[in-house]
């Protein structure tokens, strides 16, 4: 199977999902002096692990898109629209992405951003040691001033996406490799890191840049995010006037903040997996029986799992968002609940007296281990788990010790990018592929159509190669000082965040 590692691959969006470094708080104040400076306050719980090109290891991506400025960029929809590439174009067959990078773009050190910059970051993101960077890249080449040819070996519909995240993050090549990369960073993004107010891994204070090229896109003169760990300390923030978002609520926080601030809900931001890897039977033969994992899908009442956490969770039965093109309505129940159907899957398939799997006790499964147990054993599949801490988590899901598992994942806003992540050394550390796979993988990454990846996903589903069990939103509440639009990509920038007009 080719290699299909890239930033979120390695698991590192996964194990952000569940810490949910969920941002929590925004406020539109303006100061006393100046009536029209506004301060945009954040609170998050989690860190940024280092601000290092090719190393980003969870915590909040809204801090480095607000420093850096991405080669493409995600609009509040979800559509990938040019950013330090004022235009891009692919070739005939989808192997050379020609980027014409804008010429009116500044370091906050006063350097151009130029080709050479561009291709310098994106060199040292594919040469990254804790990341996979970009797949399938053979060359990055600037050939004049402000054009960047990329070279891929096969096509790759990751990589346009990948440039819009943290792939396309573009940093004052000077500082590439130095020993200030991970805490002081220089960008040309909107915004610079305060370094004399901030405090690494405690707060840190963004000062916009009056003359970026987006400048009028951001309504904010200052950005200060607080770590807070604790939601319930956020909740109290909201509450004492001292921050006018939270985000990551509770349903009985929601209910006790409704009339008191606006609330609502944000779209579908990470969904929870069984993760069937072992679907030739190394660990476990059943599995690779195609109605075992059928019978495992049909085991799932996927509507009482909505009854744990209403309105933060729905029943899903299929890898991809609702909001991509590889989505397919039609498939839509396609495992009904039926444990007798199920039952009778696990007989045919010549199990009817059971089996036995051992699965991974993560903070990630605990809340639905009862419901897992439960569900499975119905259709004569026992279960035991084995405890696994989180610092342990990615090594030990990636080195073939679970045959499935439960594990969340973050969606990525890209059918290429949850493809390439679902089919990566942690979520498939068996590396399995098929024929068929193959072939639609290379006719979906050659397409360049927006449902490219729907006939990959009928084949996922149809084959039962995962086990989707719900997705889940964050519940938020905000004060009229500010307006917040919920995008589709959770998280990505501080775009969503305007000040409310009077």
């Amino acid at each position: 199977m080719r290699d299909s590692l890239r930033y979120r691959g390695i698991g590192l969006a996964a194990i952000a999902a569940i810490a949910t470094l969920a941002l929590s708080g925004c406020s539109g104040y303006a100061s006393p002096e100046n009536e029209n400076h506004h301060v945009l306050s954040l609170s998050a719980r989690q860190a940024p692990a280092s601000f290092a090109i090719g190393a980003y290891g969870g915590g909040e991506i809204m801090i480095q898109t607000s420093i850096f400025d991405t080669v493409l960029a995600f609009d509040l929809d979800g559509e990938i629209v040019p950013n330090l590439a004022r235009e891009f174009e692919y070739n005939e067959d989808r192997t050379i992405l020609t980027l014409a990078i804008r010429d009116d773009a500044e370091f906050s050190s006063g350097e151009v951003v130029d080709a050479q910059a561009v291709v310098d970051n994106l060199t040292a993101t594919m040469n990254a040691a804790s990341t996979a960077g970009l797949v399938g890249v053979e060359t990055i080449e600037a050939t004049d001033e402000y054009t960047v040819v990329v070279t891929l070996s096969e096509p790759n519909a990751s990589l346009v996406p990948s440039l819009a995240g943290v792939g396309g993050f573009v940093a004052e090549p000077s500082t590439i490799g130095s020993e200030t990369e991970a805490t002081q960073p220089v960008g040309s993004g909107p915004y610079v890191l305060n370094r004399g107010e901030t405090q690494i891994g405690e707060k840190y204070v963004l000062d916009k840049v009056e003359d970026h090229w987006r400048a009028d896109d951001y309504p904010f003169d200052r950005i200060e995010i607080s770590v807070i760990p604790d939601i319930t300390a956020a909740v109290n923030g909201l509450q004492a006037g001292q921050l006018d978002h939270a985000t990551g609520l509770s349903l009985d926080q929601s209910e006790t903040l409704e009339g008191q601030f606006v609330t609502g809900t944000d779209n579908p931001t990470t969904w929870g997996n069984i993760w069937i890897a072992d679907r030739e039977g190394e660990l476990v033969p059943a599995l690779a029986d195609v109605r075992v994992r059928q019978a495992i899908n049909m085991a799932l009442d996927r509507t009482a799992v909505e009854r744990l956490a209403p309105g933060q969770r729905h029943g899903v039965d299929q890898l991809f968002s609702a909001d991509g093109g590889a989505y397919l309505p039609e498939l839509e129940g396609n495992y009904p609940y039926d444990v007798e159907a199920a039952r009778e899957l696990i007989a045919e398939a010549g199990y009817a007296d059971g089996f036995s799997v051992t699965m991974p006790s993560t903070i990630a499964s605990t809340e639905f281990e009862p419901f897992l147990t439960q569900s499975l054993a119905e259709i004569g599949i026992t279960v035991n788990w084995e405890t696994v801490s989180l610092q342990d988590i990615v090594a030990n899901l990636s080195s073939k010790e679970f045959a499935m598992f439960f594990f969340p994942s973050t969606y990525s806003g890209s059918d290429a990018l949850d493809v390439e992540s679902a089919l990566g050394p942690v979520f498939n550390p068996f590396g399995t592929s098929t024929p068929e796979q193959t072939e639609l993988l290379d006719a979906a990454n050659a397409s360049g159509e927006r449902d490219a990846f729907a006939d990959l996903n009928r084949y996922f589903t149809e084959e039962a190669w995962f086990a989707p069990v719900m997705a889940s939103t964050f519940l938020w509440a905000h004060s009229d000082s500010v307006d917040y639009m919920p995008p589709t990509l959770w998280g990505y920038s501080v775009l969503p965040w305007t000040v409310a007009e009077d």
